[in-house]
């Protein structure tokens, strides 16, 4: 999520180096699949291209024409860039409707996501100490009404990112390392609204002079509160997107039809059904490096039964041979087509963590949040879940993924990643005091798979000694309402990927105090501890490289051993399926998702 999973919720996914899927070929995604090497998914995003030319490569045999179909159980939350922090809603905006100042490219003869410019002409130039970055604005970029993008319009995206009462959902590493990213509020409020809000500071301010963004000419400079080498990854976001002031009249229906900048445009957007995009014309493929328009338009259909996609996957019969998903087909789909049908399937590992996150200021005692992670019916989720293991989900129990740079290995239970001991769940509780503790986490009554992945959890916490109190809601509501700080719940059922292969992407986003309550994408266990705050500055603020990957490393297992804020539910991979006129299908690693931008409809046949 960092991505969130949502895929996450499908938040997203990652793993060990175990098994999975592996291609034929080096690529990092394929067809035929026996192994994913994980630890090679943990480092994915670390190539960059500064020079890579416009346009993009073609694909090898791709074609023009026809339309392809998106399936999904997920429903994304918005479609507003600056609201774009799930690992669906950043593949859909980057890859087809969205230009930011740089972005990610997949290199055909690897497989390998590489970081290029898109908007601007490289990957920006840094001052001396990485505290302002300078980006250019490529000429003849244009919106899809045919007005020139300007850098104003690139850094009026971006503030309306701070806005986190009218917009919630940007990054907290907006807050974290842009100047005043803490005190400005955004382009909307005034100072008398400000003083209207919870928690209102003297310091805040809104509007649009903001201290972090200077614009001259086709350049944007961003200032930095403290040194961040890792700007050129943060530039992919949506976020750093173009948006025009003259459509953003009403900002809580931007979301609804956001202006293009890439290949497609919304055509039509049915909050939490269905979105179609047409070609936009005005895109130039000239200037752009990571995307093409090979179909005539894309239609996403959300909220999706699992099984029904499975079944048409499978199928591939009719209009299914049009069709793709970016969820993970069940174990037994797996298995079937693995035999039958390898070459509709692509696979990979990816660099994402599964946490059961649990909220430090109600569940205070580290035993009870212990006795969660005793009680957690790791396999019996993960089969109620459709997962198959040792693929899409593999025991763990870092924070990080395997392949991270600094990365240690350590157990803080000492279960294996999926042991569950009931008696010892239970005689923690006896200790702490805590028999019948009640848990409350969301689920999404709607979606088959969930609702049985919580009657498993119900059933172990009961026996544990817990009281469990799951919520249901829908696939449609459940994002806003399971990261709401004042919900009823105290367990998030969520997960994170890394933004970028360093740590810097991992704890300032997740376990800072500073986000703690934060309404618009919270610290997800509420952890509010000195030590942990101190490390991070100390690494942020004076520690490069590998000393830095190897400080993250250490803040991994400080955190899991000693405030356990978290019960780690395996990372893993993804197994897409799609149909047979379905051309150009490759896994975004560090999304989870389809790359978009290089599919087409195979017209050969």
């Amino acid at each position: 999520m960092g991505r969130r999973l949502g895929r996450m919720i499908a938040l997203c996914c990652v793993g060990a180096l175990v098994v999975g899927c592996t291609v034929a070929d080096d690529a990092r995604s394929s067809p035929t699949v026996t192994t994913l090497d994980h630890v090679a998914a943990g480092r994915e995003g670390s190539a960059r291209d500064p020079d890579a030319p416009a346009p993009a490569p073609e694909i090898k045999g791709a074609t023009r024409g026809g339309t392809l179909t998106v399936l999904s159980s997920h429903v994304p939350e918005s479609l507003d860039p600056a609201r774009s922090s799930f690992t669906d809603t950043r593949g859909i905006l980057s890859g087809l409707v969205t230009r930011s100042l740089t972005q990610f490219h997949r290199d055909p003869d690897t497989g390998r996501m590489v970081l290029v410019p898109d908007l601007a002409t490289d990957l920006g130039t840094p001052n001396d100490d990485n505290t302002a970055w300078t980006f250019t604005l490529r000429p003849g970029v244009n919106f899809e009404n045919g007005a020139p993008i300007t850098a104003a319009d690139v850094a009026y995206g971006v503030k309306r990112a701070f806005a986190s009462t009218e917009l919630p959902g940007a990054p907290a590493y907006l807050q974290t390392f842009f100047l005043d990213g803490n005190r400005y509020r955004g382009p909307y409020a005034t100072k008398a609204e400000l003083k209207q809000r919870e928690g209102y500071e003297p310091d805040w301010y809104a509007g649009d002079a903001f201290r972090a963004i200077e614009v001259t000419g086709r350049r944007i400079t961003f200032h930095m509160r403290r040194p961040f080498a890792d700007m050129p990854y943060l530039a992919s976001f949506p976020q750093f997107s173009p948006v025009p002031r003259s459509a953003d009249a009403d900002p809580a229906a931007y979301g609804r039809r956001p202006v293009a900048t890439g290949p497609y445009a919304v055509s039509t957007y049915r909050d939490g059904t269905t979105l179609t995009l047409e070609r936009n014309p005005r895109w130039d493929p000239a200037t752009d490096p990571a995307r093409h328009q090979y179909a005539d338009g894309w239609t996403f259909l959300w909220g999706q039964d699992p099984d029904r996609i499975d079944g048409l996957m499978v199928d591939d019969a009719g209009d299914a041979q049009y069709a793709l998903s970016y969820d993970s087909v069940a174990a037994d789909t797996f298995e079937r087509m693995r035999d039958d049908a390898p070459e509709r399937l692509v696979a990979a590992g990816t660099p994402c963590t599964y946490l059961w996150y649990l909220d430090t200021r109600s569940i205070s005692d580290r035993r009870v949040r212990q006795a969660l992670g005793w009680a957690y019916p790791y396999d019996a989720a993960w089969k109620a879940g459709r997962e198959s293991v040792g693929t899409t989900r593999l025991p763990g129990t870092t924070l990080l993924p395997p392949g991270t740079a600094g990365r240690r290995s350590y157990d803080p239970l000492g279960n294996g990643g999926r042991r569950t001991d009931a008696q010892r769940a239970h005689a923690l509780l006896e200790e702490a005091d805590a028999l019948g503790f009640a848990v409350r986490w969301y689920y999404a009554s709607d979606v088959p798979e969930k609702v049985a992945i919580k009657d498993a959890v119900v059933t172990a916490l009961r026996r544990a000694g817990f009281e469990p109190q799951p919520v249901a809601t829908t696939a449609k509501q459940i994002r806003a309402m399971q990261f709401d700080p004042d919900g009823p719940h105290n367990v998030v059922d969520s997960g994170w990927c890394s933004d970028w292969p360093t740590g810097s992407s991992w704890f300032p986003a997740q376990w800072s105090s500073e986000i703690v309550d934060d309404p618009s994408r919270p610290n997800p266990s509420m952890l509010a501890a000195e030590d942990v705050d101190d490390a991070i500055d100390k690494t942020l603020d004076t520690l490069s490289g590998a000393d830095a990957a190897r400080a993250w490393g250490a803040l991994d297992e400080r955190v899991g051993r000693k405030h356990y804020p978290a019960v780690v539910l395996g990372h893993g991979g993804v197994v897409l399926a799609h149909g047979s006129r379905v051309g150009g299908m490759a896994v975004n690693q560090l999304l989870a998702m389809p790359v978009f931008a290089d599919m087409y409809v195979d017209q050969s046949g």
